[in-house]
């Protein structure tokens, strides 16, 4: 939602700054606040002045996923989270997408707080300005500017991360995976739903813990890295905890990409080629078609 609003923004020539008072929105991080809940005065403006259909708006607000509870939080003063590098800052991205987009916009999936690198480039996230080191603001844009510069510094963002090791990759497409097979016919807020379990269960930050909406890139990407490569363990291995938790989903990866390719390669031998896959890892989607694909053939 809140993307969208700043190229609507863009496109009516107002700065994402003034946008809010627009729509009738206050506060500061106004775009952001509408992703998390959509007041039916703001909505029926958007239906009204836009060629959106009412579902299509409904889906761009981010509370009404049953991965809500898993996406970054928001912090009141978006400045705040650049005080501490410990801390989220609400939304991440991929610089080389920002690059490459003709009109620059965030995914949606960049706001969960289990992803860290990114599909297609298999790069590492960034929450950060690469210049500044603040958090990302878009909605406090003062100048008719693209989403890819800084609110703060006006400095590119698209500059470059590194590629994301190979075992946080893996872990963190387990995981993704696994929330979209469960939250497929779950309620919003089924206390049983792998979203709610991967909060409940905190990572620990130096001396404390914390549950990862809460956390920076930094600490989350490291957090998978080190446990993919078998540097976090517990005393007894039989004992219940939360550091459990995450080693049992950090071993469970080590063979996810080969069982899930192998299952899409062998139903795609038995339902007879279909269009290529653009993914560059075998995934869910391409398993499904594969299904498909033999389903029709029958």
């Amino acid at each position: 939602m809140s993307s969208w609003l700043h190229r609507l923004a863009h496109a009516n020539g107002v700065p994402p700054r003034y946008f809010g008072a627009v729509l009738g929105v206050a506060g500061e991080t106004w775009s952001a606040q509408l992703d998390r809940h959509l007041p039916d005065s703001v909505r029926r403006l958007l239906l009204d002045h836009t060629a959106i259909c009412p579902d299509e708006i409904d889906g761009l607000c981010l509370a009404n996923s049953p991965l809500s509870t898993l996406r970054l939080r928001l912090r009141t003063r978006p400045q705040d989270a650049g005080t501490s590098t410990a801390q989220s800052c609400w939304l991440q991205f991929c610089p080389s997408c920002l690059g490459e987009d003709e009109v620059p916009y965030f995914r949606r999936s960049w706001t969960l707080a289990t992803r860290v690198s990114c599909f297609r480039h298999g790069c590492r996230l960034r929450d950060r300005c690469p210049s500044c080191g603040q958090s990302l603001a878009p909605f406090r844009q003062a100048r008719l500017v693209p989403q890819q510069y800084c609110a703060f510094c006006d400095a590119p963002l698209a500059k470059p991360t590194g590629p994301a090791s190979t075992g946080a990759r893996r872990l963190e497409r387990l995981i993704d995976d696994l929330l979209r097979l469960d939250s497929a016919e779950r309620a919003q807020d089924d206390r049983k739903s792998l979203a709610v379990q991967l909060m409940k269960h905190p990572v620990p930050v130096r001396t404390a813990t914390s549950t990862v909406p809460f956390l920076s890139h930094r600490v989350r990407y490291n957090f998978f890295q080190r446990l993919s490569e078998r540097q976090i363990e517990v005393r007894d291995p039989t004992e219940r905890g939360p550091l459990t938790f995450w080693l049992g989903l950090a071993r469970a990866s080590e063979n996810h990409k080969g069982l899930v390719g192998t299952l899409r390669d062998r139903l795609g031998e038995t339902a007879g080629p279909g269009p290529a896959s653009s993914s560059r890892e075998p995934d869910l989607a391409a398993l499904l078609r594969a299904a498909i694909r033999l389903h029709q053939s029958r």
